[in-house]
């Protein structure tokens, strides 16, 4: 059965990639956790999806323009609900040490503003100090940042993020065997409009795996359960467990 992979935590009852979000994630039973990363002014990594901190805090401005110590001290709660006022960014090291239960843990890197790709070598360092390095599969819209994983660990798993819109689609439907590895991916991460059970077939055949996003239909949690897809990237946590497991959270 697919592996039920919460998108930014349970981003629908909680403020999405903090840890109360990842927390009641885990708590619905979840077999994995899917969040963004991005490089502070001062080399952290912090778990935020924007590059920006405007569209989730009180604050303003680029993350890579800020250190840890200025980013601490916004709220990443008040604008999704009062009872999560004062709730901080999370560092990835923080998001790590929630994981150690989890089948699957899929940390998408953002690329840097100014195209620098340091943060990949930081996730898999972060990873393998949290003994997490078996359950880590990193993905990106970006190809060179996935070179980039491999680079740094020729052992990690990464995936590729697109759409019908990605750069690098021609490329992908031209050979998908030979884009695999040539960026060394473990796995795709297509937009869900774009798989059916052919798609499927073929990945299966050249041994990637298959993990679409986001999967919030009951109907396409149910075609992607029965083509025997690998995972599904969800921001509906509790309905994908019970089409997937007959699960009640």
């Amino acid at each position: 059965m697919p592996l039920v992979i919460s998108h930014r935590g349970a981003n629908r009852i909680a403020p999405e990639n903090t840890l109360p979000a990842f927390e009641r994630a885990i708590a619905l039973g979840v077999d994995g956790l899917e969040n963004d990363v991005h490089m502070t002014k001062d080399g952290r990594l912090v778990v935020c999806h924007d590059d920006t901190v405007d569209r989730t805090s009180n604050g303003r401005g680029r993350i890579c323009d800020h250190t840890l110590e200025e980013l601490r001290r916004l709220d990443f709660g008040i604008r999704f609900a009062p009872e999560f006022a004062g709730t901080r960014l999370p560092t990835l090291e923080e998001f790590y040490a929630l994981c150690g239960g989890l089948k699957v843990i899929d940390v998408e890197i953002k690329r840097a503003p100014d195209g620098d790709t340091a943060s990949a070598a930081e996730v898999i360092r972060l990873a393998k100090q949290a003994g997490l390095e078996k359950q880590l599969l990193i993905s990106s819209f970006d190809p060179a940042m996935l070179l980039a994983c491999a680079a740094a660990d020729a052992d990690v798993r990464t995936a590729l993020l697109y759409m019908p819109a990605s750069p690098c689609c021609e490329e992908l439907y031209e050979d998908i065997g030979a884009f695999a590895k040539k960026y060394h991916l473990a796995a795709l991460h297509p937009m869900v409009g774009l798989v059916n059970e052919a798609y499927l077939e073929e990945c299966r055949s050249l041994g990637l795996m298959v993990n679409p996003w986001t999967v919030n239909l009951e109907h396409a949690l149910v075609s992607l359960r029965d083509w025997g897809c690998d995972g599904v990237i969800t921001d509906e946590p509790a309905l994908a467990a019970r089409v997937m497991y007959g699960k009640s959270a």
